[in-house]
């Protein structure tokens, strides 16, 4: 099929305005990742989505929380840590896939080593934040 680009422009509302492909390991090697807490960096954007690359340092938990608007797909891709799910501590490792619709609560915590994941959510969260702390 060959389109002319011109006519597909108008689709087009992303950044980057183009297809994405990303080396995971030349992008975690290049990090600089915080002494605690989650470093994390949007990849991708659009209205409808919203992809982050994310480090939970060793000795993190994130907190308690939910999303209201956005659905929340974890797919683990390095380390270890444990998820909770459904209200149970769950270990996960690369390979895992974590799917939290929203008003679920929902945590991460990497406790014995960093844990290198991305998160996907759609719709894409709303401008400040979706998270909704749970104590």
């Amino acid at each position: 099929m060959s389109a002319n680009p011109q006519e597909l422009k108008g689709l087009i509302d992303s950044t980057p305005d183009k297809s994405v492909l990303l080396n995971l390991a030349g992008f975690y090697a290049k990090r600089q990742l915080p002494e605690k807490g989650v470093d994390s960096e949007v990849v991708y954007d659009c209205p409808r989505t919203q992809v982050m690359i994310r480090t939970a340092v060793k000795g993190t938990q994130i907190g308690g929380h939910f999303h209201t608007v956005s659905d929340e797909i974890v797919i683990v891709v390095g380390g270890r840590g444990e998820l909770l799910i459904n209200g149970e501590w769950k270990p996960v490792k690369q390979g895992d896939v974590h799917v939290c619709p929203r008003g679920i609560i929902h945590d991460t915590r990497a406790l014995a080593e960093n844990l290198q994941y991305i998160s996907v959510f759609t719709p894409h969260l709303p401008p400040g934040t979706d998270i909704n702390w749970v104590k």
